[in-house]
């Protein structure tokens, strides 16, 4: 699966983004993660092919993520 770099569509499921997200908790970055690796993205890519997208997206995400072991 080819996963999109759009900031209008949702990297979890597809659906339409029309404003940006709300701040990412840790639980739901959790979940967002294990969404992620099983739609097959890296942390490599969320990190840098995904990343504006996700910061747009759900915002501190990406910086819980390179907190993470």
């Amino acid at each position: 699966m080819s996963a999109s770099a759009d900031f209008d569509k949702c990297l979890c499921c597809g659906q339409p983004v029309k404003e940006p997200g709300q701040p990412t908790t840790p639980e739901r970055a959790e979940r967002s993660l294990r969404i992620f690796r099983a739609l097959g993205l890296t942390r490599d890519e969320l990190l840098t092919k995904h990343r504006a997208q996700l910061a747009y997206q759900s915002p501190g995400f990406i910086e819980w993520l390179e907190q993470q072991p």
